[in-house]
């Protein structure tokens, strides 16, 4: 029997998802998420906004809790400087954190790379009249020399989510440098971070159905893929969506680079960040999507040590 050219469409789909699944590799294959793209952010936005779940940016009520704790922090770290404090919120999506922290009276500058989230940051900033910008920065283009895009330099850089992850341990020592660059002798680097025990090392899939995903506004089979490489210390996590009226197929990979916690805070002491601490989870909402955090000093320069 023949099959029509709409079934061999999705026949074909399907053998090109098995074909691809069978040599997945870390940092390469599928495109990453197309986290720039104006439609993929548009339909992002929507779970960035949904009060009921925290896989976009956290809920309302979350980021309270974690914006407390955050100035707590400072206040308890930072007793020379109580503030108001300059914060750098990076992948900051629609701004919530940064709306939160000018909303007490301090400076955010939040870095991102969604339009539709940064438009959002934008706009609720302008209308409220609040002091945080929104700059779209790739991180892996961050400029050399920070002191022209930012100014004065930060008391504290935040990172949440573990979205650090997302680059390879190749690339991220650079990033986070560069980053710790722009805080002010003794100002506090903040990351969230998952804990290798809580990556998925044993494999896992799920097919759902749905009507539509920030990937597609068709109805779609959303395939995600989950493959743990021991010798990279890094999980793929594979996104296949397959339209069902078209058969059209999307293919994107998202890696997740994991770390000890030894090799973390010696990766983060080569950037110049020291004197390690860590935190649990802030809220405990939910140990998939919240996780520890640590937090470290940018190192003093020789003629400031003991100023800080």
């Amino acid at each position: 029997m023949r099959l029509s050219p709409f079934a061999n469409k999705h026949t074909r789909a399907l053998r090109r998802i098995d074909q691809a699944r069978q040599h997945m590799r870390p940092w390469s294959g599928p495109a990453p998420i197309p986290w720039s793209d104006p439609e993929f952010s548009r339909r992002m936005l929507e779970v960035h906004l949904d009060p009921e779940t925290d896989r976009g940016t956290r809920r309302p009520e979350v980021v309270t809790a974690h914006v407390d704790w955050l100035l707590q922090t400072m206040g308890a770290l930072l007793p020379g400087h109580p503030g108001p404090w300059r914060i750098l919120d990076v992948g900051c999506g629609p701004g919530l954190y940064g709306h939160e922290l000018a909303r007490r009276g301090h400076h955010s500058t939040g870095l991102d790379i969604a339009p539709a989230a940064l438009e959002y940051a934008r706009r609720i900033a302008a209308e409220q009249n609040l002091d945080c910008r929104f700059l779209d920065l790739d991180l892996t283009q961050l400029p050399a020399d920070p002191a022209e895009t930012f100014g004065v330099p930060f008391d504290a850089v935040t990172w949440w989510f573990g979205d650090f992850h997302g680059f390879s341990a190749a690339r991220v020592p650079g990033i986070i440098a560069l980053l710790a660059a722009l805080l002010r002798p003794g100002g506090l680097f903040v990351l969230e971070y998952q804990p290798l025990d809580q990556f998925v090392t044993d494999g896992d899939s799920t097919w759902d159905l749905v009507r539509r995903s920030p990937f597609s506004d068709q109805p779609h089979l959303w395939l995600q893929d989950f493959v743990w490489h021991a010798d990279a210390v890094t999980e793929s996590h594979a996104h296949w969506i397959l339209e069902i009226d078209s058969g059209n197929l999307q293919e994107y990979c998202q890696c997740h680079q994991g770390w000890s916690d030894e090799d973390l805070d010696a990766m983060l002491a080569a950037c110049g960040l020291i004197e390690p601490m860590r935190h649990p989870p802030v809220t405990g909402v939910d140990p998939q999507l919240e996780f520890p955090l640590v937090i470290t000093r940018r190192r003093a320069a020789e003629r400031d040590h003991g100023a800080a």
